[in-house]
């Protein structure tokens, strides 16, 4: 639920912000519907605890794998590839993240688990609120493992700082750190709602402790990443490195034609480019600290040679990360793409973003990432 500290907060943010007159108004109701409705969540979300509490509490996490990556890293591609592995892995997905309630997953099967319809169908259906422009930069299968964080932070106020300007989207939409004020929802809520989510999807899977299923998750949550560590000592964690700059343009664009942060409103491309910018040269240097760390349990592996040599890097991940045999390893079948030609793709030139020196700020990523 939203937290009261969050819809102060973000109260003040409206009030202070220089937007017009009417688009305060409009932010400050969405705030508070926002707030109100977020209960009926939270008595989603008890429902649960009433129902399963037992059975969720008596189940073991063990080993759980984190595909914990950048935004447009091919962290998406590589989760759903992984995912594939059904005998290794149960995950979520997008649709159990964004209603993470076990028994409205079994409901709904109970009621359409017959039916004649497929899951494109679906999609459809679901995507129809969705630009061409914004399907273009993200597959949005509902029905398979999605960006985790994404869901979390939408169901608080997070997503609501891309209307209040670069510096409120830095402060509370960064993925590498938090301010003070979000301590407790990276290094508690957070943490705890994953737990959660992990048992009722482990409950929904029937796993039990004799199966060699490992429970899997993919975001961009590295600001959690130590709490993570700590909750599960035995946990995986596995990030694609792409070049900061692709990532950098990539995830610009790629936010700016996702209608769903904007609210009909054109995007601010300035702010965008402003606050992402200081949020890469961040994420390089705190993932490069959080990988480069002496710990079998830690790896980093190139996005170059995610795509040219699939299964040589699935390889790597199965026996350097995952400790199989060599036998167990599944054959990786990654169909070739050619350039994707987008409707919006501005360079960073085109953004106002001054790519030699940002270079020059991430110097030392490009240099480790070269060794990985």
């Amino acid at each position: 639920m939203v937290f009261p500290s969050q819809t102060t907060r973000f109260l003040q943010y409206t009030l202070q912000s220089s937007l017009s007159y009417s688009s305060k108004v409009n932010l400050i109701l969405t705030i508070l519907v926002h707030t109100a409705t977020s209960r009926i969540s939270g008595f989603c979300w008890l429902i649960d605890e009433i129902l399963y509490r037992q059975q969720l509490n008596a189940l073991s996490i063990t080993e759980p794998l984190f595909v914990l990556s950048a935004y447009r890293s091919a962290s998406t591609q590589m989760a759903r590839t992984l995912a594939r592995d059904t005998k290794r892995f149960v995950v979520p997905n997008a649709i159990m993240c964004a209603f993470p309630y076990l028994w409205l997953w079994k409901l709904v099967i109970w009621l359409f688990g017959d039916s004649d319809i497929s899951t494109e169908e679906a999609n459809r259906y679901l995507n129809k609120n969705f630009t061409q422009e914004a399907l273009e930069r993200h597959d949005n299968n509902h029905f398979e493992i999605d960006t985790f964080d994404g869901y979390f932070l939408s169901s608080h106020l997070n997503g609501l700082a891309f209307q209040l300007g670069s510096g409120v989207i830095e402060k509370e939409f960064n993925c590498a750190r938090f301010e003070e004020w979000n301590r407790s929802l990276f290094e508690e809520s957070f943490v705890e709602h994953v737990d959660r989510i992990a048992r009722k999807t482990l409950l929904y899977n029937r796993v039990d402790a004799a199966s060699d299923q490992r429970f899997m998750l993919k975001g961009h949550f590295l600001q959690s990443a130590d709490a993570l560590r700590k909750r599960y000592p035995d946990g995986c964690f596995l990030s694609v490195l792409r070049d900061p700059m692709d990532r950098l343009q990539s995830g610009i664009n790629h936010m700016a034609v996702n209608a769903t942060l904007w609210q009909g409103k054109a995007p601010d491309w300035n702010s965008l480019a402003e606050a992402f910018q200081k949020i890469e040269v961040e994420y390089c240097e705190v993932e490069m600290d959080w990988y480069s760390a002496d710990d079998t349990k830690r790896l980093a592996v190139k996005f170059d040679d995610f795509v040219k040599h699939s299964q040589k890097t699935m390889t790597r991940v199965y026996r350097g990360l995952l400790d199989c045999n060599i036998d167990d390893i599944p054959r990786v079948d990654m169909t070739a793409k050619g350039p994707k030609l987008y409707a919006v793709n501005k360079s960073l030139k085109e953004l106002g973003v001054d790519e030699a020196a940002l270079k020059q700020q991430v110097a030392r990523y490009y240099a480790w990432m070269k060794k990985q």
